[in-house]
């Protein structure tokens, strides 16, 4: 799944950059910055999802980080 994924994002991408130099030499000059804003914006939105993805981990970590030192207190204080 992932390698026909991959294919399928290479060709795509190498299908708007074609397209995107063909519009600047026939002159649609308005078309061939749309495909470029496009590209821009796909990219922007994976850095949010990427940016996000981190912050649950970074959340995800602390949390069970303070729930384990919590556990491990509660025990140190149940042997004395």
């Amino acid at each position: 799944m992932k390698k026909i994924m991959l294919r399928v994002l290479l060709v795509a991408t190498l299908l708007i950059l074609a397209a995107i130099v063909t519009c600047f030499y026939l002159g649609y000059f308005m078309q061939a910055y749309f495909l470029i804003f496009i590209i821009l914006a796909v990219l922007f939105a994976m850095g949010q999802v990427a940016n996000l993805n981190n912050n649950v981990w970074l959340h995800r970590n602390s949390y069970e980080r303070r729930m384990h030192e919590e556990v491990e207190r509660y025990r140190h204080e149940r042997e004395d």
